[in-house]
């Protein structure tokens, strides 16, 4: 027997385990998607363990007490008007001095104009989740090669339909297949949501996947037409990115705030997969040189990702519980 390590990661059961068989052999849940630019493989699960009924609502309630989102109240003022019974925006409304403000946000907050609100300093991109249902909620995770504007090979993205949490991981077997991916993307996908979710999104996965668009078709359907290429990454959907949420409300508590970290503290489990994510580009490129012998690596890699969007939805329903 040959044994293999990237690193401290023993690659040499799974190098035996699965040389030699295909990917359609190990993934029964599996099917071949075709358009105009080619084809890819794409793997799918339905989670019905994954819990539907998170509360948005909490966060409309939460803004509602945020007297801070009127103009010329901070932290004092806020701290005043409580004292004098003055709680929520609502309380405002008959308040001599911000009665027209408080109005505005109400109605704001009325219309779900979640693009305006956030423009405001007190509100976040978590804070207006109550302006959409959930099934608006496009939870994506990419894998990349590991270099900077190296070749996308696994889109993982999650979403809410009739009450259960469905997974699809669209795979690039071999790079040629990246394209077709993002057509797929472009006209089947990202039309049918409003909003992404994400863990550190906002800084890799939305950018990442805005350069390649306007690599491959010179254009970016996250962005309007009238807005220039290069200057921003995603203007249409709304994005939550947890990864900044842990962060900010858990600040202290954790060395790290990595996904898996988070959900071993979070959710109280341990992934059954232990690929690095440093290595995923690393186990792809063994696999370009021997599919049959390294078809085993691919299974991690899949796995990994797979995990990846599979615990963003109960992450997200815990962050809310906290509010």
């Amino acid at each position: 027997m040959d044994y293999y390590k990237f690193e401290s990661f023993d690659i040499t059961p799974l190098v035996e385990q699965y040389r030699g068989k295909r990917l359609e052999d190990v993934y029964q849940n599996h099917r071949i998607i075709k358009n105009n630019m080619g084809e890819f493989i794409e793997f799918f699960w339905e989670e019905n363990e994954i819990p539907s009924d998170i509360n948005l609502f909490k966060t409309q309630k939460k803004l509602l007490y945020n007297l801070k989102v009127v103009s010329y109240i901070g932290e004092y003022i806020e701290k005043k008007l409580n004292q004098r019974g003055i709680r929520t925006l609502i309380d405002l409304k008959h308040n001599l001095h911000f009665s027209s403000p408080a109005n505005q946000i109400i109605n704001l907050i009325k219309n779900k104009d979640y693009k305006t609100l956030t423009k405001n300093r007190y509100i976040n991109d978590l804070d207006v989740s109550f302006c959409f249902k959930i099934e608006d909620f496009l939870f994506l995770d990419i894998e990349t090669l590991g270099i900077i504007d190296s070749p996308v090979i696994l889109v993982g993205i999650g979403f809410f339909k009739n009450g259960n949490f469905k997974i699809k991981l669209l795979f690039a077997r071999v790079l040629e297949e990246e394209i077709a991916i993002y057509e797929y993307l472009k006209k089947k996908v990202l039309p049918h949501y409003k909003c992404f979710i994400t863990y550190n999104g906002k800084t890799f996965d939305i950018p990442y996947l805005a350069n390649r668009f306007i690599y491959f078709f010179d254009e970016n359907p996250m962005i309007s037409e009238e807005e220039p290429l290069y200057e921003k990454s995603n203007s249409k959907f709304h994005h939550i990115d947890l990864y900044h949420h842990c962060r900010r409300l858990y600040k202290g508590q954790y060395n790290e705030y990595t996904l898996t970290n988070m959900e071993e503290k979070l959710l109280s489990w341990n992934r059954d997969n232990s690929l690095p994510s440093r290595l995923v580009g690393l186990c792809y490129r063994k696999y370009r040189e021997n599919s049959e012998k390294y078809i085993g690596l691919i299974k991690e890699i899949i796995e990994h990702n797979y995990y990846d969007v599979y615990s963003m939805p109960l992450i997200l329903k815990t962050i809310l519980e906290e509010f």
